[in-house]
């Protein structure tokens, strides 16, 4: 699913950015071989945006889902163990968990205690939780269910114990994502500022250099007056290009994933299309 997802969108948006040259309005010429009008620069623009914003919801969402069942594992750990405490076995208690309801992991749950019911034996029947989910953590898990299910006399004790692992490892990266928030914030605030000295310099510096004509620098030489959109849009696509890398940063400080960065991405080159759209109109 997720690489049909980004299959299409690569495609839709490859042919988005080959639109211009596709149909003449975009023709490299001397002596500026990059398109200098800010329509072409839009559909290439949101040709990238086509390709990064689907994969990049599908990317977030998949981080959501994953994250929704590591911050799941304590609390049905919690459960199965006092299920046991009261005298229930491992799978009556993990089939007892499952009913409460904790989203996603119950879904995978309830497939692995089908299994079982079906007559696999218990440690395939959780092991395939792991086949299906590709996370540290919920291979941790299956392997602490499966351990406990052998440990005879000892299982409360490994389930208690496991329950305390989990329930810090949960904490601890709850406390670092949330110290972690600011420096997202700090990557939006470099772009903003990185788009306001563009302004500054097309507005106050090239744009009355450029209205100057032609400078004279001796008897028959002379410089040709400087064409204030091809400055405009080298300053756009340095802009475009940071955004997606900053956005690509901030998953992976805000969410310890380059993938799902891609939404801030999207976000900032959005910002930067609208940005520069408006000044060009000031120009």
């Amino acid at each position: 699913m997720r690489i049909a997802v980004w299959a299409t969108a690569a495609v839709v948006g490859f042919l988005v950015i080959l639109a211009p040259i596709l149909s003449g309005l975009y023709l490299p010429k001397q002596p500026y071989l990059i398109p200098i009008d800010q329509i072409t620069n839009n559909i290439i623009a949101i040709g990238l945006l086509i390709m990064i914003t689907i994969p990049g919801f599908v990317e977030y969402s998949n981080y959501r889902w994953m994250r929704q069942i590591e911050s799941s594992i304590p609390r049905v750990l919690r459960d199965i163990a006092e299920a046991i405490h009261s005298g229930v076995t491992l799978p009556k208690a993990v089939e007892q968990a499952t009913a409460k309801g904790y989203g996603p992991l119950s879904e995978e749950l309830e497939r692995a205690m089908a299994l079982f019911v079906l007559g696999s034996d218990w440690e395939k029947s959780i092991m395939s939780i792991t086949k299906r989910v590709k996370n540290a953590s919920v291979a941790r898990f299956a392997t602490i269910l499966v351990e406990a299910n052998q440990a005879g006399g000892k299982i409360t004790e490994v389930l208690d114990m496991s329950v305390e692992l989990f329930s810090n490892i949960d904490q601890y990266r709850e406390e670092q994502l949330n110290n972690m928030k600011p420096y997202t914030y700090t990557i939006y605030a470099a772009i903003a500022v990185f788009l306001i000295i563009s302004l500054v310099v097309l507005t106050q510096f090239l744009v009355p250099l450029g209205s100057s004509g032609m400078s004279q620098m001796g008897p028959g030489n002379s410089v040709t007056m400087l064409d204030i959109n091809y400055y405009s849009s080298i300053l756009f696509w340095a802009s475009i290009i940071e955004s997606l890398f900053a956005g690509l940063i901030a998953g992976k400080i805000g969410d310890r994933c380059y993938l799902s960065g891609l939404r801030h991405s999207a976000l900032l080159i959005g910002i930067t299309l609208i940005f520069f759209n408006v000044l060009g109109g000031l120009l």
